[in-house]
């Protein structure tokens, strides 16, 4: 029988020891903090190591030191981009990194829970969040107090919102708006060789069989060596691996080194910018494939296959399919975007949908239900397109309405 089984308590107890501990502990301070374990010192070491293993929150900081991830993460700092999407919804989609800052106890079990998280904007209110599911992804919903402290503070698209996290026992964090103009270009890329770096050292020693490290555990890591305490954060966190490492993103679950031959092709490889959902069933209740490195492409290069390569051509070339690629990839939607027509034959059953609106006045339930649908995957604002397609006084008004004639 292990001896994790003959003393199942001990999780418990080395989960209160570090919890409530204010600095990080040692295996040795751990054993004399839980005490009572009816075998030898070897063996006590052994439950105690059992236990970490076992709690997300138990972070090693150094050689045999372990820290709390919910106390680790005050003074932290991390970087988010804004896409058109969050700016116009009030939410922030959540990689695996930020969703741990927010819900530090979420990947214990990955179950979401009725934590609340209080949410300083800076210049402004105290506004509470929770946790959501959106476009089938984690996010932080604030809602309308966040659309409109980014128009007070002339946020929009690209710009980044800097997190700080006060307390996340409390749960009490920060945000602050820094527009894309006054990013320190410089200093942010030695952030992102930094983050690069410590997380290559990460996935080379991890301990783990399988040689790859799941994200979420990476993320804890990376926290419990102190790659955040700086007031100037590093890039997304996908995105940096992506780019500046030579790690591989392996099933949207966890990084895993690249072999030389596979170096070797990435460096050819036009960097891809996406957020990735934790996995399809543990973090993804609604369902959805996890997205893979190509699924986030943002220059398709001489590809003539790829979505949307002849869409700019001649007479294909158009404002609204310009606008749907750009959010489309702002909003790291998976999978390819819709082709040029593909786009307008959609575009054209929403008008038909809001049309009839106007005509009758209402719509069947699963009719609204295809509105909103469509509306979300081509990006397009309801309440503008209902406005565009108000039906004006003129010739031809006063006739009976199509479906009587």
């Amino acid at each position: 029988m292990e001896s994790s089984e003959r003393y199942p308590g001990y999780v418990a107890k080395v989960a209160k020891a570090l919890s409530a501990a204010p600095q990080s502990l040692s295996i040795d301070e751990l054993v004399a903090e839980v005490g009572g374990v009816r075998t030898s010192s070897r063996g006590a070491r052994g439950v105690v190591h059992r236990a970490l293993q076992e709690l997300y929150q138990a972070v090693p900081v150094a050689p045999d030191r372990y820290g709390w991830l919910s106390n680790l993460l005050r003074g932290n700092f991390l970087r988010h981009t804004l896409t058109p999407d969050e700016v116009r919804k009030g939410h922030l989609l959540l990689d695996e990194l930020e969703h741990a800052t927010f819900f530090p106890q979420f990947f214990q079990y990955h179950r979401p829970d009725a934590r609340k998280v209080k949410v300083e904007l800076f210049g402004g209110e105290m506004v509470q969040a929770d946790a959501a599911i959106e476009r089938k992804t984690w996010c932080l919903r604030i809602g309308a107090p966040l659309i409109a402290w980014i128009d007070e503070q002339g946020g929009q698209t690209h710009d980044d919102l800097i997190i700080g996290v006060l307390d996340a026992v409390s749960g009490v964090y920060t945000l602050r708006l820094q527009p894309r103009e006054v990013r320190d270009e410089e200093l942010i890329q030695a952030r992102n060789m930094e983050l690069a770096a410590l997380a290559e050292e990460l996935v080379t020693t991890s301990r783990r069989a399988e040689k790859l490290l799941p994200t979420w555990e990476l993320a804890a890591l990376l926290i419990g060596r102190g790659l955040f305490i700086e007031p100037t954060p590093p890039d997304d966190m996908h995105l940096v691996l992506h780019t500046f490492s030579g790690l591989a993103l392996q099933e949207g679950i966890g990084y895993t080194m690249l072999d030389h031959s596979s170096m070797a092709r990435s460096m050819v490889k036009p960097a891809a910018q996406f957020r990735t959902v934790e996995t399809e069933m543990r973090n993804n209740p609604l369902g959805g494939t996890p997205w893979s490195d190509d699924d986030w492409d943002d220059d398709f290069g001489d590809d003539e296959d790829a979505p949307g390569a002849h869409d700019d051509d001649g007479d294909d070339a158009c404002a609204d399919y310009s606008s749907y690629l750009e959010y489309f990839h702002e909003s790291k939607t998976p999978g390819a975007p819709l082709s040029h027509d593909d786009y307008h034959l959609l575009e054209a059953e929403l008008e038909l949908l809001i049309g009839l609106e106007q005509e009758f006045g209402y719509l069947l339930p699963e009719q609204l239900r295809r509105v909103e649908e469509l509306a979300d995957r081509l990006f397009i604002d309801l309440d503008a397109l209902r406005n565009d397609l108000d039906m004006p006084d003129g010739p031809g008004m006063d006739d009976p309405p199509f479906w009587v004639n």
